[in-house]
């Protein structure tokens, strides 16, 4: 099973990008923009997105933050070394948040097709809607990727994106610890009336993961040390604890675009290894 996985230089955010369609002002800008507000909205259940560099960007993943994608959504992603020259990447056709698998859970129980996330709308993605559709893939080096999202099955009847993320990734020698904390944060207050009825002020919902590295080798160490300073606790990063799991679930509940919360001191507990512990909220 692979290790862990951060991406925390998103190359989308240096490509000019284009979309086939866009619902008024809603275009491809908003993908590189850290606000869930701020969507690419097609016209229709189809949408096709071109990243284009000046000069060819290393590329092992690209993902999809807050989308209203559905289980039954398709993804297809293609790369080439040069601006419609050679094609040195083609996933096919995939689906980028896949469903739990069939017979995983007492048939009945919950409807087909239902995955991790709670399925809706850039409306309801302050309390916890919206999937991120991800594919992973060997490492290669492209000036141009075409991106091919459809959900004919989207009760909204259109597609809306908030954020691209494309890029290498690191991932340590050794994986994170057991006890891995994964946490629901509400802000949500409970309240009396004078009737003395329970009432709730609705907040907003984010989800926060813990790990500790407990193990980092002197190079991982060195590359961590690097992407703390280069993120700091302001720049977003793409963060999967199971990346390509054989349980789409695992996956799903433990990814997160977000910002890390801790700045912890990485510590020496004995001879030429290190550890650190690493929390990342998502935005």
């Amino acid at each position: 099973m692979p290790n862990l996985r951060i991406i925390h230089d998103n190359a989308a955010d240096r490509a000019v990008l284009a979309a086939s369609s866009q619902a008024g002002t809603l275009g491809p800008a908003n993908l590189q923009r850290d606000s869930k507000t701020a969507v690419l909205r097609a016209t229709g259940t189809v949408q096709t997105i071109t990243a284009t560099w000046p000069t060819q960007e290393a590329i092992a993943c690209v993902a999809l933050i807050f989308t209203n994608l559905t289980s039954s959504a398709r993804m297809r992603v293609r790369g080439y070394a040069t601006p419609d020259g050679e094609l040195v990447l083609d996933t096919g056709s995939i689906f980028p948040c896949p469903a739990a698998i069939h017979g995983s859970f007492p048939w009945g129980v919950l409807p087909l097709g239902w995955n991790a996330y709670k399925s809706g709308g850039v409306n309801t993605w302050a309390r916890g809607g919206g999937a991120d559709g991800v594919t992973w893939f060997a490492p290669v080096r492209v000036r141009q990727l075409v991106i091919d999202v459809s959900a004919p099955q989207s009760p909204d009847g259109y597609l809306e994106i908030s954020r691209l993320v494309a890029g290498h990734y690191w991932s340590p020698e050794c994986n994170a610890e057991y006890g891995a904390q994964l946490q629901m944060q509400d802000s949500s207050e409970d309240y009396r009336t004078a009737a003395g009825d329970l009432k709730t002020a609705m907040g907003t919902s984010s989800d926060k993961l813990s790990i500790q590295l407990a193990h980092l080798t002197p190079l991982d160490r060195a590359r961590f040390m690097r992407i703390l300073r280069e993120s700091g606790k302001g720049r977003a990063m793409l963060f999967s604890l199971f990346p390509e799991n054989p349980d789409p679930l695992l996956e799903q509940d433990h990814m997160l675009y977000g910002k890390a919360s801790n700045l912890d001191a990485v510590a020496m507990p004995y001879y030429d290894t290190y550890s650190a512990p690493l929390q990342i909220e998502g935005i």
